[in-house]
């Protein structure tokens, strides 16, 4: 009889393993989905020179709730601490294609990860984590304007400098890419929050700006990218199964204002599983089981145009989350034009 109720409660603890990886496994999404995560503000632009920039920056969240499928909380110990350093290169090619200019980068991904899920149940839910994580490539983007009147860089424009910042270019931009998540960063398939997903992930995108007039300031912007985020197949999976989490959404976007160097305004991130998870021992994921999550926050960035470079950093906090975990996100970012 012992034996038997040992069984059973094994059983229970392996069933509530199930479901709580369920839903949350796919709801992680640590993999880095954009250059150092600054696809808001000039989302489909690129910068107005070819050659190479250095990108990067850190990465920090801190999340205490697990939410389920209707926002309720999970568990009562729920806690993780994310801290991250990005690093990588951008190369905008000097030839135009269809009118349009090309970019690829590649970034590095090199932090700590500690995170709790719950000491409530009789298996491991808690662990500690350094290492690599996955790394991100934008293996190509496309990027054509069309600007009233000429670009900062044509022959005869002012050119900036330590007292002149140049106006940002009026009118629409559109972007169109294919980015991969490349599966380098440290997996142990015996413990959570992983750094790395141990899968590729192929990231088809599409992104959109427009700049106004002068309408408050010096001008007003809206823009945005979307990622349509492919999943292949995990192997070696926690439990020793082979897994493939749910495709879902991922779109980044802000409404920000312009003043001379600095722009500023509102950014936020919307993330939605379109797509059930598969593979044993994935739990079939209705709609009130696939990750929901949006993210909204003030951002402030600093044009450097006489060096090439720019600064941004933004503060995002959950606002909905539906299988996921909840919190705050902080990023400082930057990009600097090297040669």
């Amino acid at each position: 009889m012992k034996n038997r109720k040992w069984s059973f409660q094994l059983g229970l603890s392996g069933l509530m393993l199930c479901l709580a990886f369920g839903p949350a496994g796919a709801a992680e999404f640590y993999q880095t989905s954009t250059p150092g995560a600054t696809s808001d503000i000039r989302a489909a632009e690129l910068p107005p020179e070819p050659g190479f920039y250095a990108i990067g920056g850190l990465w920090g969240n801190w999340r205490d709730r697990l939410n389920d499928g209707s926002g309720h909380e999970m568990y009562p110990d729920t806690n993780e601490h994310l801290f991250q350093g990005q690093l990588g290169g951008m190369f905008i090619y000097p030839e135009e294609v269809l009118g349009g200019r090309v970019a690829s980068s590649l970034i590095f991904v090199y932090g700590k990860h500690d995170l709790t899920i719950t000491k409530t149940l009789p298996v491991t839910l808690t662990n500690r984590n350094t290492g690599f994580f996955d790394a991100y490539s934008d293996l190509f983007f496309w990027s054509k304007s069309w600007y009233e009147g000429p670009p900062a860089t044509a022959p005869g424009q002012p050119q900036p400098s330590a007292d002149f910042v140049p106006p940002m270019p009026v009118g629409f931009t559109l972007g169109l890419g294919v980015g991969v998540t490349a599966p380098i960063g440290k997996f142990d398939n015996g413990a959570v929050g992983n750094p790395g997903f141990n899968n590729w992930v192929l990231s088809p995108n599409i992104a959109v700006t427009y700049r106004t007039r002068p309408i408050l300031l010096d001008a007003t912007e809206f823009s945005a990218r979307l990622f349509y985020n492919h999943n292949f197949d995990r192997d070696d999976s926690t439990g020793g199964f082979t897994y493939r989490d749910g495709d879902y959404l991922s779109a980044d976007f802000a409404v920000t204002e312009r003043y001379n160097r600095y722009q500023f305004g509102l950014a936020g991130n919307i993330k939605w599983q379109v797509q059930d998870d598969d593979g044993s021992p994935a739990v079939p994921a209705t709609d009130g089981q696939r990750h929901k999550s949006i993210r909204i926050g003030p951002i402030l960035a600093v044009d450097f145009p006489e060096s090439r470079s720019t600064i941004s950093l933004k503060f995002l906090t959950d606002v909905y989350s539906r299988n996921a975990f909840e919190g705050n996100y902080l990023q400082l970012s930057f990009i600097r034009k090297i040669w």
